[in-house]
């Protein structure tokens, strides 16, 4: 039975009861397969998946992955009352910075898609998958993971998933669509 300290939103739903929970054992998703290497310089904080111990040592990696083509892009991280990070740079000069790069291999964009060429419309494909695996790992640090269980009306659980990442409403979104499934077999029968 999950935790209800981490009970982030309940609501009734045909019959049944929607509970969903911070998922405080997810998994990176760096752990994921994904195409970008994310490269990272902080003392207190590991969020890459290449960790590196000094600025010297993150600009040197820098330059290998320029050398080996693909896009590099920098990646920077807002520490107050917990972090978050973005392709952008953060308004706030004191508390925000710089903390890496985001490497796009060429060599894996081209064979993920099949393509012989570095195109405009790759490269443009590549800062898409920068985008969204960089947004997905914020939702990671931001702590917007988490999971569902859904309830009978005499309160037996009839089914959970756990391991989302993002925004709790789509959650409770796919959540309902499982009641539905739940309700749409009653009738059927």
């Amino acid at each position: 039975m999950p935790n209800e300290d981490f009970l982030t939103e309940e609501e009734s739903y045909k019959g049944h009861n929607i509970k969903i929970y911070f998922d405080e054992d997810a998994e990176s998703p760096r752990d994921w397969d994904n195409i970008c290497v994310i490269h990272t310089a902080h003392n207190n904080y590991s969020i890459g998946d290449e960790d590196h111990s000094t600025r010297e040592s993150i600009e040197e990696a820098r330059k290998e992955a320029e050398k080996s083509g693909g896009i590099c892009l920098d990646l920077y991280l807002y520490d107050h009352s917990g972090i978050t990070i973005s392709l952008t740079p953060f308004s706030c000069h004191w508390d925000s910075g710089r903390v890496g790069f985001v490497h796009i291999p060429r060599q894996k964009m081209l064979e993920e898609f099949s393509k012989k060429r570095w195109t405009p419309q790759l490269k443009e494909k590549a800062l898409e998958i920068a985008k969204a695996e960089v947004e997905t790992l914020d939702y990671y640090v931001t702590n917007q993971a988490y999971g569902y269980v859904i309830e009978d009306k005499d309160g037996e659980e009839v089914d959970s998933c756990w391991g989302y990442i993002g925004e709790m409403q789509y959650v409770l979104k796919e959540a309902k669509s499982i009641v539905d499934n739940i309700v749409k077999e009653v009738v059927e029968v």
